[in-house]
């Protein structure tokens, strides 16, 4: 079903603004910077990539962007890499398709997703530092954060996420999720009336991830209170160290 034009703008500007909000409050774009986007082909990462080149041509802050797109030849899953190449280039963006080969069985066969994500966040880190970029811009959003949240303490003991901006190697690198105000509903919506392509083939094994059980918790949570979602992403910033147990000395 279309939607309709005004309804179309309010979207539109709700992002764009959540993602300015996100920039501004958390300090993710400085003037000059030169930021490598990751364009894995999902719907999170195409609004990322679009809404950052929209910024960029009518923001006064200059900053450069290039897309970066990982293929591993084992995995099950596809894209179409040159329609990639395409939604790129058509915002003034260079488009960059780096290809890895990893076989599951000679690693961590019982922990695909750790394996994929680890090897293809190699590749975004080693290109970031021979090309001289840096920042690297994921396509997170406030889902993805209180998902990590409740996977790290049901799963790990710990209370830990995805943060809006991470440095790394020293400060040489810093990760960061402008889309990390904007809730995954919100993301697919703005992916719908964008007209969007996603994958190809979906990865067999998101089926089988810790993370849609999380995400099924989620949902009912959501079910239980409305707010549940936005409360608990607040919650990492309101943390009461004296309502909390401690280790003993």
């Amino acid at each position: 079903m279309q939607v309709p034009k005004i309804q179309e703008k309010r979207i539109r500007k709700r992002l764009y603004q959540k993602v300015g909000k996100a920039i501004q409050k958390y300090g993710l774009i400085d003037a000059g910077d030169r930021i490598l986007v990751g364009l894995s082909g999902g719907k999170d990462s195409f609004a990322l990539l679009d809404l950052l080149a929209g910024r960029r041509k009518y923001n006064p802050v200059k900053f450069e962007l290039a897309a970066i797109h990982v293929s591993l030849k084992s995995m099950p899953y596809q894209v179409d890499v040159e329609y990639l190449r395409e939604f790129a280039e058509s915002r003034n963006v260079p488009f960059i398709h780096e290809t890895i080969n990893l076989d599951l069985s000679a690693e961590d066969a019982n922990n695909p997703c750790f394996v994929c994500s680890w090897n293809r966040r190699k590749v975004l880190f080693d290109l970031a530092s021979e090309q001289g970029f840096q920042k690297l811009a994921l396509g997170h959003h406030m889902d993805d954060a209180v998902e990590t949240l409740l996977m790290n303490m049901a799963f790990q003991g710990t209370i830990s996420s995805m943060p809006p901006a991470l440095e790394l190697f020293d400060g040489k690198l810093k990760i960061i999720r402008p889309l990390i105000l904007c809730s995954e509903a919100e993301v697919k919506e703005y992916v719908q009336i964008s007209g969007f392509r996603g994958e190809v083939k979906r990865c067999q094994f998101e089926k089988e991830s810790k993370r849609k059980d999380i995400r099924e918790l989620l949902t009912r949570l959501t079910e239980l209170n409305p707010q549940a979602r936005t409360n608990i992403f607040a919650a990492m910033s309101h943390v009461q160290p004296e309502y909390l147990p401690k280790e003993p000395c």
